[in-house]
């Protein structure tokens, strides 16, 4: 069961790494916000098949939908407009490897949201590890001597950093209600409600108006990150810790940077490599660090 976990793990991994490609190309293809309500739009119809099926197969009449749910999935429609925004930003300006090592940084605003809002416990581990990637992320940025916070966060760092804040909160808000809703129902509506609210901040495109090649962009990215990278991360919970299903998104990164090699011939540079690896060794510290604190606890258990 475990090795089963591991395979829809990396499966989750392999996805989120194929994701960013095609999600790069949609928002140089066209309008990034365009690209923001194509990858929405997909995505939701993708993961409304998924609900209703399950919904089918499972012989229950109706999603059991109430006013909770409604609730809790407009508050996760702001958070998921905000962070496929700031994505669709971020991908624009940044290499497809760095801006997938800079989204990972959201395992750490998970870690420090969860212990404001649900007053989980944060660990010294946390915080060595928020100065590591703080390190990394200094050292991944080109010309920020005397630059100040500005300078780090340019060239689309900052808004890829806001993204992972966005993304995170999605985390927190469903850990929150987790128990009183319909996990899957609440997803398909959240993204429907993200699409409803593009329209009003935006200028509505014709059809005709949309590069193909950006709807086919999306449209792969869509179902490769949202829906299928996501639906694998929720099989491997099943026979998995958090823990260890994070730990093993690690490995995006890395992934990303070989597609990019073979299919964009992008490659990052020395500094933004090791900025990038730094980054990842301390969003790493914190995941390594309560995996082994859980096996010592299960160890001493059994004594």
């Amino acid at each position: 069961m475990h090795r089963l976990g591991l395979r829809w793990a990396f499966g989750s991994a392999i996805c989120v790494a194929l994701m960013v490609i095609p999600w790069k190309l949609a928002t140089e293809a066209g309008d990034p916000m365009v690209a923001v309500l194509l990858l929405l739009s997909v995505a939701a119809a993708a993961n409304s098949a998924l609900a209703l099926f399950q919904s089918m197969t499972a012989r229950v009449s109706g999603w059991g939908i109430g006013r909770l749910d409604v609730g809790v999935a407009a508050l996760l429609a702001i958070f998921t407009l905000l962070g496929n925004y700031a994505s669709a930003l971020a991908a624009v300006e940044l290499s497809p490897a760095v801006f997938n090592v800079l989204l990972r940084t959201d395992i750490l605003f998970v870690a420090l949201l969860g212990a404001v809002l649900l007053r989980e416990r944060v660990d010294a581990l946390f915080w060595v590890g928020t100065a590591v990637a703080a390190i990394g992320l200094v050292v991944s940025q080109k010309g920020t001597a005397g630059a100040g916070i500005s300078g780090v966060l340019g060239n689309g760092t900052g808004v890829a950093i806001v993204a992972a804040a966005g993304f995170s909160a999605l985390s927190i808000v469903t850990r929150y209600f987790i128990h009183r809703i319909n996990l899957v129902a609440v997803n398909a509506i959240r993204l429907w409600m993200a699409v409803a609210l593009w329209f009003p901040f935006n200028f509505v495109p014709s059809w005709s108006d949309i590069p193909r090649e950006q709807i086919v962009y999306a449209t792969l990215a869509a179902l490769a990150g949202p829906f299928l990278g996501r639906l694998c991360l929720m099989i491997s919970a099943r026979y998995l810790e958090a823990r260890v299903t994070t730990l093993v998104q690690l490995t995006a990164p890395a992934l990303t940077l070989l597609l990019a090699l073979v299919l964009l011939g992008d490659w990052p540079s020395l500094r933004e490599l090791i900025g990038g690896a730094i980054i990842i060794a301390g969003v790493a510290v914190p995941v390594i660090g309560a995996r082994r604190g859980t096996a010592r606890g299960m160890s001493s258990g059994k004594e």
